[in-house]
């Protein structure tokens, strides 16, 4: 037999087991997926889908979800964390294409590969999951507000007057987009704690600043123990208010932004300010008092004032022209923290006096200020302001206010150095206006027609009962004895009557 016969002998042979073998393999496919079922060996989850129609295997997979949706998520950093739901984070499941990707083993493809798919004893399908940023985001806002902060300075606060530092806090700045990506690989991995990708920031004032905190730099005390109730109530409530803040280096204090809102669910009440030239009662009446001793101790501190407005009209408690009074937002005391270490302000009302008290440190223990009031000019109240009074009667006059008298004030500030003056510095001027005295004049005018009805109907009154009491006499004189007999007997039968 020739080579070229035993070659082609060969190559039918081996056509024919070629032949066989995708016939062979081709009815193990056809069998394996002839009756629209996933094949067996398909795996989901840990959980076979094997032997499911499309509809069995989709049902399955929901569940999973549902499943998975429910579970927590916990996002971490620094030993604090924060937890919330899968379900909330924007991550979402392709169902229909994890159905179609189970069904579709041993059916698409060679047929070489459904081969290989169809004898395998295991072939796992994932879910394909769909992550939105958007949403991500805001529920990652939402838990990072629960565990992340800005950094807070150290703080202080003043117990049985011990100065006690509280602790500065370390702050996070939150690198969004990286956590979205650690979150999207812990997910993925079937793992649901995610580190917070962040840079951390230090407070800017520390523990070690507040230890500075230990002089009494300036100190002020007014009386307002004859006020009235109300004004007494907010005098003590301003106090409490602004009692334990801390300034620092830097930073401008506003006395109106820390009492404010003047009203009465934030614990003020009723008393007597000034508006106009006039007194009135308004709400948070004696909160000038809380400023201008706050004043006094922060310009004896020495802190930079930057906002500062006399009265309207004098006030009794302080000299002139050293009073801050406080209106609206247009009067304010605001003063800076010019120093280079934090200040402490401790506000004490015990309803006689309220003190203030300003600490911080002490850079020259030599140097010492006072405060000198000087009176400049002096005006006298004139004349009179009338209200006309339409309830009061014509003539009548009722003194409503006693006028102020005006003046203009400086204000000098005395530097001594070890007990020797060495600077006198013209601080402020003031002026107080001059008020007249108010008068409530009346003006109803008298009613003559009703005075003349009153007096005849007096008169008529009169004589009607001058013509009741000459008729009592004529009916005396006019009985006989016998009638008085008479009446007598039927007086004593009805007395034995009653007594029966």
């Amino acid at each position: 037999m020739s080579k070229r016969m035993k070659a082609g002998i060969a190559a039918g042979i081996l056509a024919v087991i070629c032949i066989g073998v995708f016939v062979y393999i081709s009815q193990t496919v056809k069998g394996a997926t002839k009756d629209n079922k996933i094949v067996r060996g398909v795996i989901f989850e840990g959980k076979s889908l094997g032997g499911m129609t499309k509809e069995e295997a989709k049902k399955e997979i929901e569940d999973y979800i549902q499943k998975e949706q429910a579970k927590d998520i916990t996002f971490y950093v620094d030993g604090k964390k924060a937890v919330t739901k899968l379900s909330k984070t924007g991550v979402t499941w392709d169902v229909e294409e994890t159905v179609k990707d189970a069904y579709d083993v041993g059916r698409s493809g060679s047929i070489i590969n459904r081969y290989s798919q169809v004898k395998k004893d295991r072939t796992v399908v994932k879910t394909e999951r769909r992550y939105d940023q958007k949403t991500f985001d805001k529920e990652l806002d939402s838990a990072a507000k629960k565990i992340l902060s800005e950094p807070k300075n150290a703080s202080l606060k003043r117990k049985n007057g011990k100065f006690v530092i509280i602790k500065e806090k370390t702050g996070y700045a939150l690198d969004k987009k990286s956590t979205f990506k650690a979150y999207k690989k812990q997910v993925e991995a079937e793992s649901f704690k995610v580190p917070l990708k962040v840079t951390r920031k230090k407070a800017e004032y520390t523990s070690e600043d507040m230890a500075k905190v230990k002089d009494k730099l300036g100190t002020k005390t007014t009386y307002y123990g004859s006020s009235a109730p109300g004004r007494k109530g907010n005098v003590a409530n301003g106090a409490k208010m602004i009692n334990g803040t801390v300034v620092y280096p830097g930073e401008t204090f506003s006395v109106y932004k820390a009492v404010s809102p003047f009203t009465s669910e934030n614990g003020y009440y009723l008393a007597g300010s000034y508006e106009n030239g006039q007194t009135v009662q308004t709400y948070g009446g004696g909160i000038c008092q809380v400023s201008t001793t706050l004043y006094n101790a922060v310009i004896r501190a020495e802190l930079k004032i930057k906002e500062r407005h006399p009265h309207s009209m004098t006030v009794s408690y302080v000299p002139r022209s050293a009073d801050a009074a406080i209106a609206g937002t247009y009067k304010d005391l605001k003063f800076e923290n010019q120093y280079d270490f934090p200040v402490y302000i401790e506000g004490i009302a015990d309803g006689s006096n309220i003190t203030f008290s300003v600490y911080g440190q002490k850079t020259n223990p030599d140097r010492h200020v006072e405060f000198v009031s000087e009176t400049t000019s002096v005006r006298n109240s004139s004349g009179e302001k009338v209200i006309k009074d339409p309830t009061l009667e014509e003539g009548k006059r009722i003194v409503e206010q006693v006028g102020h008298t005006g003046y203009t004030a400086k204000l000098w500030k005395i530097v001594k150095e070890k007990g020797k003056k060495t600077q006198k510095i013209l601080f402020n001027t003031s002026s107080y206006m001059a008020t007249p005295n108010t008068v409530r004049v009346g003006t109803k005018k008298k009613d003559k027609d009703k005075d003349k009805k009153k007096k005849d109907a007096d008169k008529k009154k009169k004589d009607s009962k001058s013509t009741e009491k000459s008729t009592e006499k004529s009916t005396a004189k006019k009985k006989t004895p016998a009638k008085k007999s008479t009446e007598k007997k039927s007086t004593q039968a009805t007395q034995t009557s009653k007594e029966n």
